[in-house]
């Protein structure tokens, strides 16, 4: 993802207000999870934790979809998915219900 896009959809965010607080897939909550760490596939990193450096992609919420760096942009919109946007090391930049 360039960053010229991953900019516009951090102010697509803000300009949101009230909506991006309410999301219904609690994007809020796991951007200040997510933060700094590393997703991994798997069951073979640590738990989630907050002093961990690594989140499980299996303790994520069912209903998400991970879009890396070099991923091409998908166009399907659901609200209630979690989407997460993760540098080329799987390090966490973002999340919107998207």
């Amino acid at each position: 993802m360039t960053k010229a896009l991953h900019f516009a959809l951090a102010f697509a965010a803000v300009c949101a207000g009230d909506s991006y607080q309410r999301s219904p897939c609690n994007a809020v909550h796991w951007t200040r999870v997510l933060e700094g760490k590393i997703i991994v596939e798997g069951r073979d990193a640590k738990p989630l934790d907050i002093e961990s450096l690594f989140v499980r992609e299996h303790d994520l919420p069912p209903n998400h979809r991970i879009i890396h760096a070099y991923d091409a942009e998908v166009t399907d919109h659901r609200p209630d998915r979690l989407t997460i946007y993760v540098d080329r090391e799987n390090i966490f930049l973002n999340a919107f219900c998207m």
